[in-house]
Parts: C-alpha cells; sequence; structure tokens
C-alpha cells in the first residue's frame, strides 16, 4: 500500500534534487509560511457518495468519467489485484468493474492514475502506469460491463516512478476521431507525444527533451487539451529554459496533430518563480479562448499558481496559493455553467487534508470545502461537472477505510439567460469551403467569427438551424458545447442520405464555439436565428403557450392569409401571424418558437427549401427546411417578429405549410420565464425500457436521470422517433392538458425522424401521442423557468 504521502510544512530552504535518466527530479519540496489573503469559504454541501475499500479499489488520482447511463466511471491506483476500474452510481452503490495485474506477468496492465475517455462507441479508453512486456504501461479498451481489451503497449521506458505523484496523462479524443497521449519517460528520456487509432495503432508525434538543456521541456504529465484552433495545448513537468536548476521548472507547449512542436512558455523565469513551476495538470479553454491551468509548487508562498495564458503564450498569474487557507498543489481546473473554474488542492486547507476551490476569471479565490479525513483527504483529480450540475471527484486517502472515497459537491446556481433575435443569418456552409465533416470526426465552429452575422462573443447560447448534406448515408449528427466531452445524444439521423434540417440551442463553449460530429461524411450548413445573453436592455423572456395551430393552408376554416391556397413555388408571402386565435391576448411578440410542417402540393412534389424571416427585412440566404423526397417534413424554429408581428414566407417549390406555436418572447414580465442551458441528457429512450408504443405516454421528466427543476415551465427537447413502419406524426404537449390539434413531427416513411420541440409543463411531466407504432427518445439541452 502506498501511503498518503506527509503534508508539507513551512521553512522554505532549496530545492533538493536527484538525477534520474538525465533529468534532476525534485525530492523535497520546501514551502514558506506567510500571510495571504483569501475569500472565506461559503456554505457548501459535499456528501461523501463512498468510501474505497482495496476490494473495490483504493488510492484513486483520477478524475470521473460520466457514462451514457448516468453513471460515474473512473480507476484507482491501488485496490483488486493491481488497481481497478470502478464504477458507481449518482446515489453510491460502487461497483468493481475489472481488477487489473489479473493476468500473468500483468500483460493487462497494472496501477492506472488517469481517468477514461468516452468514445465514439459507448466504450471507455485508458491507460495504465506499468504492466505490460516491458512494465512500461498499456492502453487499453474497457466496456461498461467491465469487459477489457488491451490494445496497445506504450514504449519502453515511457513511465518513470520520479514523475511526481504518478501523473501519467490518459488519452484525449480529438477531432480527427483518434486518441492523443502523453507519456512521461521514453523516447528521448524526455517523454513523448503520441497518436493511437481506435484500434490501436500507436504513432509517436515527439520527443521531448529533443534540444539542448531541454528547453522544449520534458516529462509531459498531464492530459493534453485540443483548442478550438486544432491544435494540442499541453505542460511539461520538467525542462524549459526558466528555472535556476539544472533541468528546467516546466513548460506550455503547443503541438499539431503533424507533431510540429512550439514551447508557448517556461516557468519560473524570475527569481523567487511567482509565476510558478512544475505544472503538473492539464490546461482548459476558457469560454473567452484563453488557456487557464495551475502549477504544483511556487509562487510567493510556494504552493502553486493559478494562471490565465493567452494561446500566443502570454501569461497572467490569477492567484498564489497559500497552503493553511486555500491548500496547495492544485489540481487541474474545469470551467463550470456559471463562467468561473473550480478545482482541487491535495494538501492544506484548515485540516491540512486538501480543499476544493474556486476562482472567477479575474482572479478572485473562494475556498469552497476543507476536507478533514472523514470525508476523504489529498484530492488530486480534477473535478467534473455532471449532467445534474453537481460536481463530482475522488481522494487519494481518507474515507472509512483511509482509502479515498468519491464524493460530490453541489453545484453553483444554474444562471438565467434571455433571447436576442436575430434576421436569419448563414453562419457557415462546409460545401462552400469544400471541408465536410469526415466520418468519425468533429469541426469547431467559432459562431462569433462566421458569416459577418454580428454575434457578440458573449452569446451563452445559440439558436441554430442545422443541415446536413450528406455524401451518401449518415448515421448521425450530434452538435454540443465545444470543449466538453461529446454527449451520447444525436441530433439527427439521415440513413438513407436525403437533405435534412433541424433547430438545436446550443450553449457556447470554449472560445464561444460549438462542435459538430458526424458518423458518416457529410456537409454541414449552419443558420443562427437569435442567441442567448445575461439579462440586459434587449433581451426577452420565453412566455409558453398551450400548443396551437396558427396556419394550415388546407384548412379554410383558417384566417385570412393563413389558410389557403397551399404556397406558390418561388412566391413569397406575408403571413399576418397575430390574427391567429392562438395570439389571443398576446401584445407585441418580439420572436416566435414555432414548429413548420410542409406537405407536399400537389402529391409527389420536393420541396428544395423554405426559408421564414421577419416581414420588412431583405429575404435572408437561409433555409428553415428542406423536402427532397416530398414526404411530410416538420423542423422547429425561433423567428423574429417582423413589422406588425408578421412574418415572411418563400418556398422554392409549391407546398402546403402548417405552422403550429408553443410560445414567445417578449419583454420581460408577469409569467415571463429565462432559458437555462443545461447538458445535453437522455431524458426517455423506449429501447431500454418499455420498448415502442402507439397512443398516449407520459413522461416524468423531473423524474428522469436528468433531473431538471420542478419549476421549470418549458422544457428543450430534440425528439427522435424510430419506427417499424409508417408513423404519421408525434404530438408532445403539457400533461394534465387536452391533446392539442398540433404535431411535433411526421415519419409517414417509417424513418429515422428527429425534431427539436420546445414543450410546455405545468407539473414536470409531459405527454406524448404517437400516431403509429414507434421507439420515442428524448434528449434534453436545457429548460425555461421563473
Amino acid at each position: 500500500m502506498r501511503a498518503k504521502t506527509s503534508s508539507p510544512q513551512c521553512n522554505f530552504t532549496s530545492e533538493m534534487t536527484g538525477l534520474v535518466s538525465g533529468l534532476l527530479w525534485p525530492i523535497v519540496i520546501g514551502w514558506l509560511c506567510c500571510v495571504a489573503a483569501a475569500t472565506a469559504s461559503p456554505a457548501q454541501t459535499l456528501t461523501t457518495l463512498a468510501s474505497f475499500d482495496q476490494i473495490d479499489g483504493s488510492d484513486s488520482e483520477a478524475p470521473l468519467t460520466q457514462g451514457p447511463d448516468g453513471n460515474f466511471y473512473g480507476t484507482t491506483f491501488y485496490g483488486g489485484t493491481g488497481g481497478n476500474v470502478f464504477k458507481v452510481t449518482p446515489s453510491g452503490t460502487l461497483t468493481s468493474l475489472y481488477s487489473f495485474c489479473s493476468k500473468p506477468n500483468c500483460a493487462d496492465g497494472s496501477n492506472p492514475a488517469a481517468g477514461l475517455a468516452l468514445g465514439t462507441d459507448g466504450n471507455f479508453y485508458g491507460t495504465t502506469s506499468y504492466g505490460s512486456v516491458d512494465n512500461d504501461g498499456t492502453v487499453f479498451e474497457v466496456t461498461p460491463a467491465g469487459a477489457l481489451t488491451t490494445l496497445q503497449n506504450l514504449p519502453n521506458g515511457s513511465y518513470n516512478w520520479g514523475t511526481p505523484a504518478v501523473t501519467q496523462a490518459g488519452l484525449l479524443l480529438a477531432s480527427d476521431g483518434n486518441f492523443y497521449g502523453t507519456t512521461p519517460g521514453g523516447g528521448t528520456t524526455g517523454g513523448t507525444v503520441f497518436r493511437m487509432t481506435q484500434s490501436g495503432t500507436l504513432t509517436t508525434l515527439y520527443n521531448f527533451c529533443s534540444q539542448p538543456n531541454c528547453a522544449d521541456g520534458a516529462t509531459p504529465s498531464a492530459l493534453l487539451l485540443q483548442a478550438t484552433d486544432g491544435a494540442f495545448y499541453g505542460t511539461t513537468y520538467y525542462g524549459g529554459s526558466g528555472c535556476n536548476i539544472t533541468g528546467g521548472c516546466g513548460t506550455v507547449f503547443k503541438i499539431t496533430p503533424s507533431g510540429t512542436l512550439t514551447t508557448l512558455y517556461s516557468f519560473c523565469l524570475h527569481t523567487g518563480c511567482p509565476d510558478g513551476w512544475h505544472p503538473k495538470a492539464s490546461l482548459v479553454q476558457g469560454f473567452d479562448g484563453n488557456l487557464y491551468g495551475t502549477t504544483s509548487a511556487g509562487g510567493p508562498y510556494t504552493d502553486g499558481t493559478i494562471f490565465k495564458m493567452t494561446t500566443a503564450g502570454a501569461l497572467t498569474t490569477l492567484h498564489s496559493l497559500y497552503y493553511n487557507t486555500d491548500g496547495s498543489v492544485p489540481s487541474a481546473l474545469v470551467q463550470a455553467t456559471d463562467g468561473n473554474f473550480y478545482g482541487t488542492a491535495y494538501y492544506g486547507g484548515t485540516d491540512q487534508s486538501g480543499t476544493i476551490f474556486e476562482i472567477t476569471p479575474t482572479g478572485t479565490f473562494t475556498t469552497l470545502h476543507n476536507f478533514d479525513g472523514t470525508d476523504g483527504a489529498s484530492p488530486d483529480a480534477a473535478l467534473i461537472q455532471a449532467i445534474d450540475g453537481n460536481f463530482y471527484g475522488t481522494t487519494f486517502a481518507g474515507g472509512s477505510d483511509e482509502q479515498g472515497t468519491v464524493f460530490r459537491l453541489t453545484g453553483p446556481t444554474p444562471t438565467a439567460v434571455q433571447f436576442v433575435p436575430v434576421t436569419p443569418c448563414r453562419l457557415a456552409d462546409t460545401r462552400q469551403t469544400q471541408t465536410p465533416i469526415q466520418a468519425g470526426t468533429f469541426q469547431f465552429f467559432n459562431v462569433p467569427q462566421l458569416g459577418g452575422c454580428n454575434i457578440p462573443a458573449t452569446a451563452a447560447a445559440y439558436s441554430l438551424n442545422v443541415t446536413v448534406v450528406p455524401h451518401q448515408t449518415l448515421g448521425y449528427l450530434t452538435i454540443w458545447q465545444a470543449g466538453r466531452p461529446q454527449p451520447n445524444v444525436s441530433t439527427m439521423n439521415s440513413p438513407d442520405g436525403r437533405v435534412k434540417a433541424n433547430a438545436a440551442i446550443v450553449p457556447a463553449g470554449a472560445n464561444a464555439a460549438v462542435s459538430v460530429y458526424a458518423s458518416d461524411t457529410t456537409d454541414v450548413i449552419l443558420d443562427i436565428d437569435g442567441y442567448f445573453a445575461a439579462p440586459a436592455s434587449g433581451t426577452y423572456q420565453f412566455y409558453p403557450l398551450t400548443p396551437c395551430r396558427v396556419m394550415d393552408t388546407r384548412n379554410s376554416s383558417m384566417p385570412q392569409g393563413l389558410g389557403p391556397p397551399a404556397l406558390q413555388a418561388q412566391l413569397m408571402r406575408v403571413l399576418p401571424i397575430l390574427t391567429s386565435p392562438c395570439f389571443q391576448g398576446v401584445s407585441q411578440p418580439q420572436a416566435y418558437s414555432f414548429n413548420f410542417t410542409v406537405v407536399p402540393n400537389p402529391q409527389g412534389q420536393p420541396l428544395a427549401y423554405l426559408t421564414v424571416w421577419p416581414e420588412g427585412d431583405s429575404q435572408p440566404e437561409v433555409s428553415t427546411l428542406n423536402n427532397p423526397t416530398a414526404t411530410v417534413v416538420a423542423n422547429a424554429a425561433i423567428v423574429q417578429a417582423g413589422e406588425g408581428g408578421e412574418l415572411d414566407v418563400f418556398a422554392e417549390n409549391s407546398t402546403d405549410l402548417i405552422i403550429d406555436v408553443n410560445g414567445y418572447f417578449a419583454v420581460p414580465g408577469t409569467g415571463g420565464l429565462s432559458m437555462y442551458p443545461a447538458a445535453p441528457c437522455r431524458v426517455l429512450d423506449t429501447r431500454q425500457s418499455g420498448g415502442q408504443f402507439s397512443g398516449e405516454l407520459t413522461v416524468n421528466v423531473v423524474g428522469s436521470a436528468c433531473a431538471p427543476p420542478s419549476n421549470a415551465g418549458a422544457y428543450i427537447f430534440n425528439a427522435t422517433v424510430v419506427p417499424p413502419g409508417s408513423m404519421p406524426y408525434l404530438t408532445l404537449w403539457p400533461d394534465g392538458q387536452q391533446q392539442p390539434t398540433v404535431s411535433t413531427l411526421n415519419a409517414y416513411d417509417g424513418f429515422i425522424t428527429s425534431n427539436m420541440a420546445i414543450v410546455p409543463t405545468n407539473n414536470g411531466s409531459i405527454d406524448a401521442y404517437a400516431a403509429g407504432r414507434t421507439q420515442l427518445i428524448l434528449d434534453i439541452s436545457g429548460y425555461f423557468a421563473p
């Protein structure tokens, strides 16, 4: 058993060093007793979910990964026969899935020190520190049920015990569909950066310490970050041109996918190392595009620092930790939904057992929790913010068996945002740039920088229309917040390769970007019709309405202009929206939340595209939906109200048009709701429970694993049907109300069909009606609440 390292104390003298593999390794780090100011800890609820006990693992140094099933998966360095892979439920049931060193000579690896990466196949990928032929560690794949496959033995000499706190890095699933990682040893003795395919083929991209005196860095021990520019960023524990000891005090580097490395910063450039030294944790790219990270030592109190750095290498120290109040040896940071960063410190705090802290992008530091041993001690891994908004993590020691714990810390209060409508605008079209998304890869789209649409970098979420033009077939496409792990949800499917569109409300991520993944090669078109931002002058709240039919060109009882005739090809039509009874009592709406449905007229007539925009504006070069196969097609859209509340519509080919409303946006007031973005989460999948259904089904949204708050007045869903044959329509509406005469989507042709749906609720549940047998999948990406 490797015991918890004793807490470092004061009286800094000098750093003692020892020579390992040609590099100088610290044996003792001194500490300086000084007075430091820190914000007092607020009331914060920490719950110990589970304590390790050697059987199910012990001494976890790795962050958790939330799986598609909502459970958490991780590794322990010890326990079992050689360290474990484990699963823990949100309620705290801990299960050992695999025990390493179960094969002769530990051929399956041993002592995993890094977290798991979730692959697009639903399995987890990770590394071990030891084991394999040369005892240098392995790369493995493990299923959620615990079936493990060794994919690769790491290069000879890739691991060295001299790396502090065993910080062997895990794997990063990059945009090209490959895994990237680092080894702290091997190569030319300074460690490596490598790429590995999902089948296990490994390529070394760079050998550190290739320059004199290791000016390019040495001993990378942290997970890589892929920024929105496509390059990878990381840290080395040693090397660089800073530091007054031989070997250097660490660097921040940038490396391209092809292996070109640039050293961006060398630590300990000035006397006393106010900028820190020995970074051992990974970087994170903030919403503002900057990189944020930590050093394990240095600063005026030698307890480590927290820094911000541009991608060009300009570094700003945000905070220097102080052992007694802040903790010391900080972990990697995570940026939460409130825009602040959160992390753990391995040592220090009031009980000298480590802390959890928060720091704003401008450097205001707050200690949130002091571990005391009973609730865990020595947290060595970064936190994750789960789909429920809370933080989850592990400790290396402490707990009921002194073997470490799994814990939950209540997350920040959700941040309300409100809508700002814009005239529909084309952000990106990969057909024009000849950059289709290749099969099994994803691309970053930096929304404020695209299309000249004037979207501010301060936008918190985007209201988009996503159109796919598959090169052949498209299994699925997913769009999500850049910088977050790819969620186990889909935005749309095109199994027959047709052009399809779907609306999506997506939070802004790293560098204000979104990520788009395609299972098969496809072109993608992104149009924007508005964004959500912090409440201010010119932002609007959502007012839910009982779903109601506004327009139907097939129905002669509709108000004039909202009924027959069908839309004529290439002839613009003005829609007097507010003459509909659906808007009785509504005044001055600024934007509408609609569902548009087209029905071929005449029968068999395809529709190249339909565009809807505010009356009084010029027709934008965007599309609202497409119907190339001449079936019935629906797509949701938020549309800015034009002059007199009217809209304009243009159909390239003749078609009938149906419009249903579920709410509108207007000046904040009584009954108005703000939007709260959430991590994409699967509320319902009848393929996993209940199976196919037809008729009515009640869905308990609040009681699902996604657990939105009970005061939500409307949910933002992506609804997907998987019918065995023709399924005329699906309708979603508030539970407890009579089924309205509206539809959410249609699948007459029996294909997998998706559509975004904003669905009001009164009691935390909604009702669904399927006019034919189907499977139903509901993914939630946000909600509206007071």
